[in-house]
């Protein structure tokens, strides 16, 4: 399993969101790259980054800092927020990004997916609310079942399916196991879940469903996961 330590950028500050609600959100810290490093040194090899700026704007606001953050980490690195354009996405594989989050542009424009297949890995993002996938911020109903965006992921090639659960995200009220396994269970395609980690029995409990990976975010600043057993359990496991 790979998991996938998150930082959100917003104004330049490390920031997280509870149910992706920019007025509420908490800063918990004024230099990321000075986080960066610090969970890097606990142990920390994987990082999913958003720039919740550019997630607004539909335009990167935060590439000085990704690209010093991207210096930083050792291992696998993926960027979300307002990917919008094909240009996008090769700045960021330019930046040495290993790969790009798309949703609402992926969901609105059948021809994009195919556009920016082989620039990096390209991970699809599945945003449920209530059962049913949302785009434009997650203010709005795609007007696509599951399914039907499972299947349309499969036929474009992508990479990876990040499914996450709308109502829990920055909650730290669990991870929504019935829809993770939903779609783990009907697609071959790798699936990350995100929304609602509070603990480590989280993650094993998504390992132990066939989760590809884990994306774990406030539970880090919390304190309610720490880095260095995340660590340890998967490299004594």
């Amino acid at each position: 399993m790979r998991v996938l330590f998150a930082m959100d950028l917003l104004d330049g500050k490390c920031v997280r969101l509870t149910r992706g609600d920019y007025s509420q959100a908490k800063v918990y810290g004024e230099d990321p790259i000075l986080m960066i490093e610090q969970m890097v040194n606990k142990g920390a090899r994987d990082f999913h980054i958003v720039d919740l700026n550019g997630a607004k704007e539909g335009r990167p606001r935060h590439l000085e800092i990704i690209k010093a953050i991207r210096e930083r980490v050792p291992g696998y690195m993926e960027v979300g927020g307002g990917v919008r354009t094909k240009e996008i996405v090769e700045i960021y594989k330019d930046l040495g990004v290993d790969g790009v989050v798309i949703g609402t542009k992926a969901l609105i424009d059948p021809e994009f997916l195919p556009s920016v297949k082989g620039i990096g890995d390209i991970t699809l993002s599945l945003d449920i609310l209530n059962g049913k996938p949302m785009i434009m911020g997650w203010k709005k109903e795609s007007g696509k079942d599951l399914e039907e965006i499972i299947k349309f992921a499969e036929e474009c090639e992508v990479n990876y399916l990040l499914v996450t659960a709308i109502e829990r995200d920055g909650t730290l009220s669990g991870p929504d196991f019935e829809v993770l396994s939903r779609v783990i269970g009907s697609t071959r395609i790798p699936v990350i879940g995100s929304g609602g980690v509070r603990t480590l029995e989280d993650v094993k409990l998504l390992l132990d469903m066939g989760a590809y990976g884990v994306v774990v975010g406030k539970a880090i600043y919390e304190g309610k996961i720490r880095i260095e057993e995340v660590t340890r359990f998967f490299s004594e496991n």
